[in-house]
């Protein structure tokens, strides 16, 4: 058994995610929120006391990140829900989960049980959710040197932005059970709706799809025919066999 890392985009559905692998294979959820309460409780504090401690020593700026590696490893059967934990742990089935900004926006602007992330308008929101993926994206490649756009740095990447539910929790579990078995699987699954076809004359008949990655876009370069199909079929996600960064 190996540890499960969850990353990935605000919106995009984590949490949801991590709950049903829970609920079918013998797995604990850490979070870097519950971890972060838990040293709050351990040095006697609240949340909001640690969090000034913390401010203001910063040698205990990395508490978190350091218990996430330590219990990396020496346990197994952890799903760590946190952007950087498929860093801190390494030996990890690594998922990154993507969804679109405009999805993202609607889901986190009409989720009321989202109180630290209220917003008045969808405009607002959408401004700062790009605003704050951007500051994370600068922070970690500051901090260390890591791109956290960077889709070669997991093991499995999807895309909830027109996706079910059941859809995605099912992916998940099942290219986990594989990637555990040591078998194929599918590596990247996206919504055909998200890959931008440039030429809309070509009539290549590749089976596989193969897409460069360009601006946080997704651009077909090969398999033109099998998107059409799954756009046609109304399919939700769709297997990609090689994406360029």
């Amino acid at each position: 058994m190996i540890n499960i890392t969850i990353a990935g985009d605000l919106g995009s559905g984590k949490s949801t995610v991590a709950n049903h692998l829970i609920n079918n294979i013998n797995y604990r959820i850490e979070s870097a929120g519950l971890i972060f309460r838990r040293l709050a409780e351990q040095h006697g504090m609240s949340a909001k006391e640690f969090n000034q401690f913390i401010e203001s020593n910063p040698k205990y700026d990395n508490m978190v990140d350091d218990t996430i590696k330590e219990m990396g490893e020496k346990e197994e059967n952890i799903i760590f829900d946190s952007r950087l934990a498929w860093y801190f742990v390494p030996k990890s089935f690594k998922i990154y989960m993507y969804v679109d900004v405009d999805t993202a926006t609607e889901r986190i602007f009409n989720d009321k049980g989202r109180v630290s992330e209220s917003y008045s308008d969808m405009a607002t929101a959408k401004k700062e959710i790009i605003e704050r993926r951007e500051s994370e994206v600068l922070r970690y490649k500051t901090f260390y040197n890591i791109d956290i756009n960077n889709y070669s740095n997991y093991d499995f990447i999807i895309d909830t932005s027109h996706a079910t539910k059941d859809e995605v929790n099912d992916a998940v579990l099942s290219n986990f059970r594989a990637f555990e078995q040591g078998e194929e699987y599918d590596r990247i699954l996206l919504s055909p709706k998200n890959l931008i076809i440039e030429n809309e004359t070509a009539t290549d008949a590749s089976d596989d799809i193969e897409i460069e990655k360009r601006d946080g876009k997704f651009y077909v370069v090969k398999g033109i025919a099998k998107v059409r199909a799954a756009l046609q079929e109304g399919k939700n996600l769709v297997a990609v066999k090689k994406m360029v960064e």
